[in-house]
């Protein structure tokens, strides 16, 4: 594995997980050499080795050996430009709940430490083309919203030390939708894991473990 990368990119929370997360395993990301990498989500392009970008974006404008498009990311932090804002919106309408609770859609959430893992472990043998990035289960807006909200009583309730046995039940919502929208092709980011010498590719952040990071950054 090289210890240099080229990363740019806006200052902002992925580019800057994502240079945690190289530097964490001695990458050094201010090198004018080895592998040239572009957290873009709008505004000037450059060529470049691995492009990384949302999926409400446009498609790169310029050459790239491969182009890493990212759906429904979420970031316990919030998640800018970078992905879906429903869990943010349910947070802040569960903390102040005045107004007709939000709604969404169905999404194949992934948290930013598998997809910050994950490049960590394929920039140095990138496959080619575009490769999309999502979680594999599908979760309904109902179903994340009902998670949250259980999880979001359960802190509140340690937070008063008013527990009841309601909140120290196990939830298990059903997470399938009525009507999936289609995943996205995850068959290249697949191939792409096992071409490295693993078995696939299988986020391993739990969803209500990020939900969990998410109240924890986002309430006061």
């Amino acid at each position: 594995m090289p210890n240099m990368v080229t990363l740019q990119g806006e200052d902002d929370v992925f580019f800057l997980l994502l240079k945690e997360r190289l530097e964490r395993i001695n990458i050094n990301t201010d090198s004018p050499d080895g592998v040239h990498i572009v957290c873009w989500h709008s505004g000037p392009a450059v060529d470049c080795d691995l492009v990384i970008r949302p999926s409400t974006s446009n498609p790169y404008p310029r050459e790239v050996h491969c182009e890493m498009v990212l759906h429904d990311l979420y970031i316990p932090s919030g998640s800018g430009e970078w992905g879906p804002k429903e869990i943010e919106h349910q947070l802040l309408w569960l903390n102040n709940p005045s107004s007709e609770r939000p709604q969404g859609v169905a999404r194949y959430w992934i948290h930013v430490r598998d997809v910050v893992d994950m490049i960590s472990v394929l920039f140095d043998d990138l496959p080619k083309g575009k490769i999309d990035i999502c979680g594999r289960r599908c979760w309904s807006h109902e179903a994340m919203s009902s998670e949250l909200e259980m999880l979001f009583n359960r802190v509140r309730a340690a937070e008063s030390k008013t527990f009841e046995l309601e909140n120290l039940k196990i939830f298990e919502p059903n997470t399938e939708p009525m009507v999936s929208p289609p995943r996205p092709n995850l068959g290249p980011l697949h191939t792409a894991y096992q071409k490295v010498g693993l078995k696939g590719w299988h986020p391993v952040v739990p969803f209500r473990i990020g939900l969990m990071e998410c109240i924890a950054h986002q309430l006061p």
